[in-house]
């Protein structure tokens, strides 16, 4: 009971704080995607050097930002900062030429910033950058790869895992599924509480029920309608795959990475170059975290590697 008054008194003097940085004008909402551009435009017109910037957002989602209340213009001594409001921190993407030391105000969230370069051909405005960020208070947080977007199997080894791993669930009385409208509340909860919150994006509701009307959503559950673990597609931001703590180290997330990939093999051409064209990777299927030897030995069994892309993370932590 203390621990839930203590985070709902927590919750609420972020909240307080964030108004006031509204107010003060450290926050200032962007409305607009023709306002978002045209401050884009300012700052690269107005620069007597050539500006570096770490945003890989793209226009759909800078606009899904703004739709949602999300996006703010955060007041700097220099160059221009977006801060993305992800719920439990700030995604901050910057436009700079460096040319100034970066001061970054102090908020109620802590702020990550990233930086996603070609492995083994960082850039040298990319190596100042990394610096430059840590000198305004940023520490080093984590590093992540990016990872081929299909599996590499045989069909015929695919098929024989997937009925093995849908037989011992169902000896559970378990199965693989798309989470129900009731569901969704447990399905964002196995979210929140098991994955890495730097790496959490923040969806509404209805956000979740368009996701999974997609074919984007899956889970584990039982006749109940209790969850066991949960997997999102790596086409969208905030891409994921876990399971209750309770149920860590189960069968039920190497299930799922079988079990999402049923498609792509029911459609596997039977000619033989064909086939090879077909599993070709063609582009990045989502980010892994170095230390993640959990992830990497999952994805590792159905044939995923590294694709040749790395990010950095860093982060400002909030003193609130």
């Amino acid at each position: 009971m203390f621990r839930f008054i203590n985070r709902f008194i927590n919750k609420l003097k972020r909240w307080y704080r964030h108004r006031q940085l509204v107010k003060q004008g450290i926050l200032t909402p962007i409305e607009s995607y023709e306002q978002y551009t045209g401050l884009v435009k300012d700052i690269k017109a107005n620069s007597t050097q050539k500006v570096f910037t770490n945003c890989y957002v793209m226009p759909a989602e800078v606009k899904r930002l703004i739709s949602l209340g999300a996006l703010y213009k955060l007041k700097t001594n220099c160059g221009l900062a977006f801060a993305d409001d992800e719920g439990s921190y700030y995604y901050l993407f910057l436009y700079t030429d460096m040319s100034q030391p970066l001061e970054l105000p102090a908020v109620e969230k802590d702020i990550l910033v990233e930086d996603v370069y070609y492995d083994g051909r960082q850039t040298d405005a990319q190596i100042q950058f990394e610096a430059y960020v840590q000198d305004s208070g940023c520490i080093f947080l984590n590093k992540y790869n990016a990872i081929t977007d299909r599996p590499q199997i045989s069909p015929e080894r695919y098929w024989k895992q997937l009925s093995a791993l849908e037989k011992a669930l169902a000896a559970e009385g378990k199965k693989i599924c798309q989470p129900e409208d009731g569901q969704l509340k447990q399905f964002e909860r196995i979210y929140r509480k098991n994955i890495n919150k730097y790496v959490q994006k923040k969806y509404g509701k209805k956000e979740r029920k368009k996701q999974r009307d997609l074919g984007y959503l899956h889970c584990v559950a039982d006749d109940k309608g209790d969850l066991y673990a949960i997997h999102i597609s790596g086409l969208l931001h905030g891409g994921a795959i876990a399971a209750r703590k309770d149920c860590q180290g189960s069968v039920y997330s190497p299930a799922l990475m079988l079990y999402i990939w049923k498609g792509f093999y029911e459609a596997m051409p039977e000619d033989e170059g064909t086939r090879k064209e077909y599993m070709r990777s063609r582009s990045i299927g989502g980010w892994i975290a170095v230390d993640n030897k959990h992830s990497w030995r999952m994805h590792k069994a159905l044939g995923f590697k590294a694709a040749g892309k790395s990010m950095n993370q860093f982060v400002l932590k909030s003193a609130m």
